[in-house]
């Protein structure tokens, strides 16, 4: 999923009426037609079922891993009234701007969501079916998803332009930071909007961030609760340089160690909930990141062309002690190497399979390296150039970073647009 696709918040109300209540924090399979007309919100011309909000919590439930309470259910209203009439806004502004989504395109975001959790293709909706959960809203929720990015993409990015000037200054401001650190952070967001009581949403932040630590995926709980743009990308902020967050956020991840969830953190809008994945210089220079053009010698072992015990020694020997530059490299490579040898194009180190990496990495130009003993050949590898990485971006990548940030804002201020001029009528 894109991290153009987003959750954001919405005015909730009270449960007023008991009866109503454990109507929506109680599932009761017998009265399913019911609910499947019993209004829970009205989002201009579309309506929200209280079977939508019953199947929604359950959905959160499991993809959480939270305990089954009406206590936690109440706790979680709020979010689920939100995420719902959020969607229909989305889909509402599609069906305006005449732009719509097919079924393939859904079930590839669905496939994609399987694999960021290590799922294989089809496991979601066969644990929605063995937990009783309606596979629809799932399959709403992400349509959602992908017919606004949709959107965001054809309308809205009209209004998207980035200048050199702004690229320039990005790059500026990297060289002046260059060797400070930076962190790789993913969040979960919880607003205080109108609504919401504090002690409620800071239950569920604390819940949250306990279920993280005993091993919830932070993905799965982010993409299912957060309130964030990041929440379709499973709460990722990506490389976060110092000085870049609240200073509340500042101080919590300067004592954290990476791999550790943060406490609920209180922020002016509500509480933010930290995964420290990584930590590093900004824009440090890394090896793998260099780039190099090779040429090779595969010597076959195994197979019809396998050399024979005595030739493999003899061509060892020879290439080590006769070859002192990558044409030579290349002419004896077409003279005597088996299939892939020969010369290779600009490639990252990163890229290269570890054994070759590895080899590479601190080979000198112009050198044969050792024989690297591969499945079925004995190779040698020869760097023909090395351009080592200054550890800043490209500007194509800073322009694409920088348009990507103002699609974000667009997108945020499109919605807030949408919900103002809505009617919406919640009646829990």
């Amino acid at each position: 999923m894109n991290r153009l696709l987003f959750n954001s918040i919405l005015k909730t109300a009270a449960v007023t009426s008991l009866g109503f209540l454990l109507a929506v924090f109680t599932p009761v399979p017998a009265t399913a037609q019911q609910d499947a007309v019993r209004i829970a919100a009205v989002v201009n011309e579309d309506v929200i079922t209280l079977f939508d909000v019953q199947s929604r919590i359950q959905l959160f439930l499991v993809t959480s891993g939270l305990e089954d309470t009406i206590e936690i259910r109440q706790r979680l209203l709020p979010q689920v009234m939100n995420a719902l009439i959020e969607e229909k806004l989305k889909l509402q502004e599609a069906r305006r701007e005449e732009i719509e989504t097919t079924e393939n395109e859904v079930l590839s975001s669905v496939q994609i969501i399987e694999q960021n959790n290590g799922m294989p293709p089809g496991a979601f909706f066969n644990i929605l079916s063995e937990q009783g959960i309606d596979s629809g809203t799932f399959y709403s929720q992400v349509e959602a998803d992908v017919v606004w990015l949709r959107v965001v993409r054809e309308i809205l990015a009209r209004d998207v332009s980035v200048s050199e000037d702004e690229v320039n200054a990005v790059i500026d401001r990297l060289k002046a930071n260059q060797g400070k650190p930076e962190y790789l952070l993913s969040e979960i967001f919880l607003p205080i909007g109108l609504g919401s009581r504090e002690s409620d949403v800071f239950g569920l932040a604390q819940q949250l961030a306990e279920r993280a630590r005993d091993g919830t995926p932070f993905p799965a709980l982010a993409q299912q609760f957060s309130q964030s743009p990041t929440a379709a990308v499973g709460g990722d902020l990506g490389w976060t340089h110092s000085g870049d967050l609240e200073p509340e956020l500042e101080r919590a991840i300067l004592r954290m160690k990476a791999g550790e969830t943060s406490e609920p953190i209180r922020t002016v809008s509500g509480y933010t909930i930290l995964a420290l994945r990584d930590q590093r210089a900004t824009a440090e220079a890394s090896p793998l990141m260099a780039g190099v053009t090779l040429s090779q010698i595969y010597l076959p072992t195994v197979g019809r062309t396998a050399l024979s015990p005595n030739r493999l020694d003899q061509l060892t020997s020879a290439v080590q002690t006769q070859i002192f530059s990558c044409p030579q490299m290349n002419d004896w490579a077409d003279e005597i190497g088996g299939p892939g040898s020969g010369p290779v194009d600009m490639i990252r180190v990163g890229g290269l399979p570890e054994a070759v990496r590895d080899t590479v990495m601190t080979l000198p130009v112009g050198q044969v390296s050792q024989p690297v003993d591969i499945a079925g050949a004995r190779l040698f590898v020869m760097v023909c150039d090395r351009q080592e990485d200054s550890g800043l971006p490209s500007q194509n990548q800073v322009y694409s970073r920088l348009e990507s940030e103002k699609l974000d804002t667009i997108s945020r201020q499109r919605l807030r647009d949408l919900r103002r001029q809505a009617l919406i009528d919640v009646r829990l």
